[in-house]
């Protein structure tokens, strides 16, 4: 079975920066507020112990929580039965969770997914990544919205030269069944492999930049002296 850490490495320091730049914007909050009806001595202790609170909340709690127990949990089931394809074939387990390896020529990616629900319980499935190339008839952005669409093995989304899908028996998936026809979809189109490599340094550097300028939109610097370089990332938009 696939063999990964538990704790990543580096992980410890995010959650140290995030746990202390958050703790700062709220001791700073608290210490204003406290200032109005205090003394400055008893809104500073007020504001110090707001950002312990934070900096012990993201350590203590999210660290230990999600860095440690749940991940493990995670670990446990990814080199579980129901992932014993990947690991029959040889595919790697990736430290962020997901499987990936080659098959059959093609370079495949095995990602679950977890999705969480405002009531019940959270729903949690996998979704199926495969690169590929072509020779370009037509533009690729074409040719990629013609391919995608509804199979038998559920609804295949074709861009940027991976194609991805959640299986139609997502509960129970048999990855060997559904690999095998995502492989025969790609031969039957006359599709190519194209390796991890080859791909990341085409569309996946190209995806990567787009999506660091978009969270260097959402960044703003709270400290910065010395080696002490604090950051705050807003979420995302739904």
């Amino acid at each position: 079975m696939n063999k990964i850490p538990i704790i990543r490495k580096g992980t410890f320091i995010d959650y140290r920066n995030s746990g202390l730049g958050n703790g700062i914007l709220v001791g700073l909050l608290v210490f204003g507020l406290s200032l109005i009806f205090n003394p400055f001595l008893t809104a500073l202790m007020y504001g110090l112990l707001s950002l312990a609170g934070i900096f012990v909340l993201f350590i203590g709690v999210g660290f230990t929580s999600e860095e440690y127990f749940i991940r493990k949990k995670k670990i446990q089931k990814l080199n579980s039965w129901r992932y014993s394809f990947m690991d029959e074939q040889h595919f790697t387990l990736h430290p962020d969770l997901y499987f990936e390896g080659e098959y059959r020529g093609f370079w495949i990616r095995v990602i679950p997914v977890t999705k969480y629900r405002e009531r019940g319980k959270p729903v949690e499935y996998d979704i199926i990544e495969a690169f590929y190339d072509f020779d370009s008839e037509l533009p690729d952005t074409e040719r990629e919205k013609r391919l995608s669409g509804n199979y038998y093995l559920g609804n295949i989304h074709f861009a940027n030269h991976c194609a991805g899908f959640i299986p139609k028996d997502w509960q129970n998936p048999d990855f060997r069944e559904n690999i095998d026809g995502l492989v025969s979809i790609f031969r039957r189109e006359n599709l190519k492999p194209l390796s991890q490599g080859e791909w990341q340094e085409t569309n996946g550097r190209r995806l990567q930049e787009v999506r660091d300028l978009e969270v260097k939109s959402r960044t703003k610097q709270i400290v910065n002296f010395g080696k002490l370089d604090i950051r705050y990332t807003r979420p995302e938009r739904k």
